[in-house]
């Protein structure tokens, strides 16, 4: 890395080439996680660079959607001056592939052939899931590239299988479902729902709910005390 001379002043005086931070500038938030736990795993100069500028931009958005595009990446002059001092732009997609293989930034294909790129936290998951599932739609009209099953969770793959065609609402509820309950708990109350054949999202929510509200019991052990339908009380009332 090259490292940047100081300015000369005419009293002979060496000034650093930054001059400090301004008062009033735009704070970005980092998680401490980037600092205790990812950076003695990231591997090269530009993954580090790249994954930074990324959470930046990330970070500055206003609007519903909190995410930044590949190609967005690559227009910013900053963090392409910045990957001349290493590998030279072409760093751009291997950086960003790095950083989603360590977990930081989650990746979304889009129709267009583009990328977009969120934080890999509770809400950039959420959105994530919901720009998949075309209940978030991109602002442009573009929408993701339809998924190929590996890339469904747990949870929307075992729905296909045991319960029907994943609508945007459903995945959306999924997605809800997801962030609120043990991701366990959705995929056993999708197969409960299958095996007594309510083969519906909403009763499978009537399982997740009476959970939460109740506890868990164990299904075996749950023996004849009900019905072969012991859930059905709690989906009529839905």
């Amino acid at each position: 890395m090259t490292t940047p001379h100081p300015t000369v002043h005419s009293d002979g005086a060496h000034a650093p080439p930054f001059e400090g931070f301004r008062t009033g500038t735009q704070a970005i938030t980092l998680p401490a996680e980037l600092f205790s736990e990812l950076l003695p795993l990231i591997q090269s100069e530009a993954e580090l660079r790249v994954t930074l500028y990324a959470l930046y931009a990330i970070g500055r958005q206003r609007g519903q959607l909190r995410a930044v595009r590949a190609t967005e990446l690559a227009r910013e002059t900053a963090l392409m001056r910045g990957l001349e001092r290493c590998e030279g732009p072409e760093a751009l997609q291997p950086a960003l592939a790095a950083s989603v293989a360590l977990g930081v930034l989650l990746d979304c294909a889009l129709d267009d052939g583009d990328t977009l790129y969120f934080v890999n936290n509770e809400g950039g998951r959420r959105q994530r899931e919901r720009v998949q599932s075309g209940v978030l739609p991109l602002s442009d009209g573009r929408r993701a590239a339809p998924m190929t099953t590996a890339e469904r969770s747990q949870p929307a793959r075992v729905y296909e299988q045991e319960i029907g065609t994943l609508t945007p609402a459903v995945a959306s509820a999924l997605s809800e479902a997801e962030a609120h309950y043990p991701g366990d708990w959705v995929v056993e109350a999708l197969q409960l729902a299958a095996t007594n054949n309510a083969r519906s999202w909403r009763y499978a929510e009537a399982i997740l709910r009476r959970w939460e509200a109740e506890g868990r019991e164990d299904e075996a052990a749950r023996g004849d005390a009900r019905t072969a339908d012991p859930y059905g009380h709690v989906y009529r009332r839905e």
